[in-house]
């Protein structure tokens, strides 16, 4: 009998192309700022989770996208990895909400197939 002695995970990260669409300098708490409808979706989605749930807020997100406050300067597309194995809510959130991409007053984003 064979055994598997080193690390095993199931986890993944996902990869998404984030682009500023604006003139100006903004970061990951802008682009939750002004899309406060993925933490609903996300909810929604993903049945297990309830919305009365505290752990998936809007705060909550907004303080968890500060602790990772990525740039994104302006008119460029940012490669973005996002995973449920990152530990932070941002993470969570992120890598299964975005996966259809979207758009928002100064933000596009996309999925981008991301090879391990």
């Amino acid at each position: 009998m064979k055994l598997k002695v080193d690390f095993i995970t199931n986890s993944s990260s996902t990869a998404f192309i984030i682009t500023n669409t604006t003139d100006k300098d903004l970061t990951l708490v802008d682009f939750v700022k002004e899309n406060p409808q993925l933490i609903s979706q996300f909810v929604n989605d993903y049945g297990t989770y309830r919305v009365d749930d505290n752990k998936f807020t809007q705060e909550k997100l907004i303080k968890s996208a500060s602790l990772n406050n990525k740039k994104f300067k302006p008119g460029y597309g940012e490669h973005t990895i996002f995973g449920d194995e990152d530990g932070t809510l941002v993470g969570e959130v992120f890598d299964y909400i975005l996966r259809d991409g979207g758009s928002s007053k100064s933000f596009t984003w996309r999925f981008c197939e991301y090879l391990r």
